[in-house]
């Protein structure tokens, strides 16, 4: 176990010396910071865009997250009928075949039973 906690701290000190000299590599490169700068500033503004989006159409998202999970109850309903009405013909086929089965050895004995009579 203490291996396992000495490994996992030498792997996260080994990540953010990693991360940081990443950052450092980029940093040092104007073209990049720019770059990175003009990233973070539209994950920035996509971000505002879909909290504002949220907040102004908060009442549609619920309704309509509602209405799909009345919509998917209804269909697991659905789905559960479906499966008892099967497992019922299922259990119909089952006896009806075992009566099929039954008539058939009775009326092949019959058969066998009027050949020894003649």
């Amino acid at each position: 176990m203490e291996t396992e906690k000495k490994g996992c701290q030498s792997l996260c000190k080994g990540l953010w010396i990693g991360g940081a000299v990443a950052l450092t590599i980029v940093l040092a490169k104007k073209e990049w910071r720019q770059k990175l700068k003009e990233e973070v500033t539209d994950l920035k503004e996509g971000t505002t865009e879909v909290v504002t989006f949220i907040r102004d159409n908060r009442q549609q998202i619920f309704d309509q997250v509602r209405d799909t999970a009345t919509e998917v109850s209804q269909v697991i309903r659905d789905i559960s009928e479906d499966v008892k009405k099967l497992s019922e013909t299922a259990a119909h086929l089952k006896e009806s075949s075992e009566e099929i089965i039954q008539a058939t050895k009775e009326a092949a004995e019959e058969v066998k039973q009027l050949k020894n009579k003649e």
